[in-house]
């Protein structure tokens, strides 16, 4: 009994050593904290989720005037809201007047504007170059009171935005 249990021992740890190591440790690492939600049947369904989640709703005041809320997800996440002027605002306005582009460098944007009471909001993509301006001027949205814009910073390193800014210049 006692070499059976041996020869079963060695057989499952030769068949063990035969797998990749990643498989073995992936059981024994701890597993990165996540919100545990599977959006993949939202996405079919048609519903559009930007880069970090969906934002969280933010009750605007009705009594502070036209207001949009902006949201910048980087390190850490800033979140206020900005009243409109009246002359109207663009999302090129807001990257330049916030200094955003200055900070950051080149931006990802994503606009959730809501879409009536019980209706998913219309998501609307942009990115900015090093100067603030809208990469596509199509995309350069007017925004509207209760517009949520998430505000993605540059991920590229010090080194990649030099090297794009220094072969634009030739």
């Amino acid at each position: 009994m006692h070499l059976a249990m041996r020869c079963i021992c060695l057989g499952l740890m030769g068949l063990l050593a035969t797998q990749p190591g990643c498989f073995l440790l992936s059981a024994l690492l701890p597993r990165k904290p996540g919100n545990g939600l599977d959006v993949s049947y939202l996405k079919a369904q048609g519903y559009s989720i930007p880069p970090g989640g969906m934002p969280a709703p933010v009750a605007l005041d009705p009594n502070d005037g036209p207001r949009v809320i902006l949201e910048i997800r980087g390190d850490k996440r800033h979140l206020e809201t900005i009243p409109l002027p009246e002359k109207g605002m663009f999302v090129e306005d807001l990257v330049q007047q916030a200094k955003l582009h200055e900070t950051f460098g080149q931006l990802g944007i994503s606009i959730m504007r809501p879409n009536g009471q019980g209706a998913p909001p219309v998501r609307m993509d942009l990115t900015t170059n090093d100067e603030g301006k809208a990469t596509n001027v199509g995309q350069n949205y007017g925004l509207l009171p209760g517009d949520h814009i998430i505000v993605l910073p540059d991920d590229r390193s010090h080194l990649e935005r030099f090297i794009t800014k220094t072969t634009k210049m030739n």
